[in-house]
């Protein structure tokens, strides 16, 4: 019987030993599965934790953590993140009503605190998770972590001190460096964050967290091979680090090689398959302009969820796309959906440029206005645009006013340009001279930056000649003579001008009895146009009269 009793002793020591080297790796896998920002499986796993054994207050943090995680991850106005909050501040204080002593409790609701903008309580909750963990190390360097998050002299000074702190009690923890790296990189002193996530690397080379946000550090700094590099590492340690596969496809992005970029990131979203890393995805494709993969993905997602950001996502490529009904319609539903105060100018730019290409003039003008009034930097895209459908409705005074206002952000030659065009136009509907030295303004301006533009010079051969009909006083001959200079050496390109050009230094020539000019003039007329009716009526009688000489 002693042997029984003592067997069944050693028994239970063995069954409850296990039990706790059970509850011991998985909450080393929960904290793993939360740096991967993997946070379904560390609720799972938390979960698990804490049905077998409540008083696992550690567990209740890691759990607080994931809602976090998740709440950061959701669009601002999405309303899922008030109840993720909620449940993150249960979790914290679940773990405090436990344990009123449990520093990472208060931890973990002062960075709840921050994220709600209550910084007051996130301070008086992190002076209670310093006071409470004055003696662990792992407790000082989380309130550091979130002392970090708080900024500014006193959350940078406090971070800085408890790192210290925590260094004293356990020397060789790397978790310190990266505590260290984070605080450097929070004030942009890149050099330094580099430095002791390096040395953290160096201490545990191992662990991908180290060479992630070294990578991080490195991308920053804009030194993107060596992110690359550093990534790539991490992705060796643990090829299920997913984060790390979406900074490599940032990375890839940045330097312009979208195949590499799309590969990563569909590796990012094969191991984290929820709506914030489809968004991202999503965003990545259109960023990358590669429009119909966006669409697919996008429409794919909506299946089963609606995304604002992605119904904007999708009008934005859909229009891009050239598919401008569709687009319309994208945008329309965005517009029903979203608040009027959250619509940016960029959504109404959008549906302008859309409903400009189906013909809705009218409608695209209203539009434009209103992306350009809430915007107005986006004017010097949006006023030409704006000006078109103007000028496509016959709206010309108005589409020359937005030339002028595009003007007035770029001095782009092509703005200076149509707007001589447009004046040009209005001098021959008004029939007002005032006009074509508008239009001469313009053109003189494009003439003077670009000499060697030979159309600037049929159109101001145009407007001189308007305010010179008769052609007595040949305003525009030098005009036109520079058309010739310049255009003969390239006849096929420039034949219009040609024939416009020597078509009036013809009949200028006549007008003025030099019949050789003339004559010559309307030879080359006839050489370009052999049916022009001008050359064939000026010719003959031009050569009779050089033969009376």
């Amino acid at each position: 019987m002693p042997y029984l009793c003592c067997m069944r002793f050693v028994w239970r020591v063995a069954v409850s030993s296990f039990g706790v080297f059970l509850w011991a790796q998985s909450l080393t896998e929960a904290e793993q599965a939360l740096s991967r920002e993997n946070y379904d499986r560390v609720l799972s796993l938390t979960q698990q934790i804490l049905s077998a054994k409540p008083k696992e207050l550690y567990a209740y943090y890691l759990q607080g953590q994931a809602y976090l995680g998740q709440y950061r991850q959701l669009e601002e106005d999405d309303p899922r993140r008030a109840l993720l909050l909620k449940n993150a501040r249960e979790s914290f204080s679940a773990s405090i009503a436990k344990n009123s002593k449990f520093a990472f409790g208060y931890i973990g609701l002062a960075e709840a605190d921050l994220l709600a903008g209550a910084t007051e309580s996130a301070k008086n909750h992190l002076a209670k998770a310093e006071e409470y963990g004055a003696s662990e190390a792992k407790a000082l360097i989380e309130a550091a972590r979130v002392y970090t998050l708080l900024g500014g002299k006193l959350g940078l000074d406090k971070a800085t001190l408890l790192l210290s702190k925590a260094k004293t009690k356990d020397p060789s923890n790397p978790a310190i460096l990266r505590g260290l790296g984070d605080l450097w990189l929070q004030q942009n002193v890149l050099e330094l964050a580099i430095d002791n996530y390096q040395q953290a690397a160096t201490a545990e080379p191992q662990n991908p967290e180290n060479f992630y946000r070294l990578g991080l550090a490195y991308s920053k700094a804009k030194s993107y091979k060596d992110a690359a590099e550093a990534l790539r590492k991490a992705i060796e340690l643990d090829p299920g680090f997913a984060p790390a596969y979406r900074e490599l496809g940032e990375i890839y992005y940045l330097v312009q090689k979208y195949p590499q970029a799309k590969e990563n990131y569909q590796k990012y979203v094969m191991l984290r398959p929820e709506l914030p890393a489809r968004v991202r995805y999503a965003t990545f494709l259109y960023l990358s302009k590669d429009y119909k993969a966006a669409i697919k993905e996008i429409q794919a997602v909506l299946k089963d969820t609606f995304s604002l950001t992605l119904q904007r996502l999708l009008g934005y490529s859909l229009v891009e796309d050239g598919q401008y009904e569709e687009g319309l319609k994208a945008l329309q539903l965005y517009f029903d959906r979203q608040k009027p105060e959250k619509v940016i100018a960029k959504d109404y730019a959008f549906y302008a440029k859309a409903l400009d290409k189906v013909g809705k003039d009218s409608l695209a003008v209203v539009y434009y206005s209103k992306a350009i009034e809430k915007d107005p930097k986006l004017g010097a895209d949006l006023y030409p645009e704006m000006a078109n459908a103007f000028n496509t409705l016959g709206r010309y005074k108005e589409a020359a006013a937005a030339l002028e206002k595009a003007i007035q952000h770029t001095n782009a030659l092509n703005h200076y340009y149509a707007l001589g065009r447009i004046y040009y136009k209005l001098g021959q509907i008004e029939k007002d001279s005032t006009y074509f030295r508008k239009a001469i303004e313009a053109f003189s301006y494009v003439k003077d930056k670009k000499p060697d533009l030979v159309p600037v010079y049929t159109e101001l051969g145009r407007c001189h000649a308007m305010l010179d009909p008769e052609s007595q006083a040949g305003l525009a001959k030098p005009f036109y003579e520079k058309v010739v200079e310049l255009a003969e050496a390239d006849r096929s390109k420039y034949a219009n001008d040609l024939k416009e050009a020597y078509a009036y230094l013809g009949y200028y020539y006549y007008l003025k009895e030099n019949f050789q000019k003339s004559y010559e003039a309307y030879t080359r007329l006839k050489e370009l146009d052999p049916e022009n009716p001008q050359a064939a009526q000026a010719l003959p009688y031009l050569e009779s009269m050089l033969k009376k000489r």
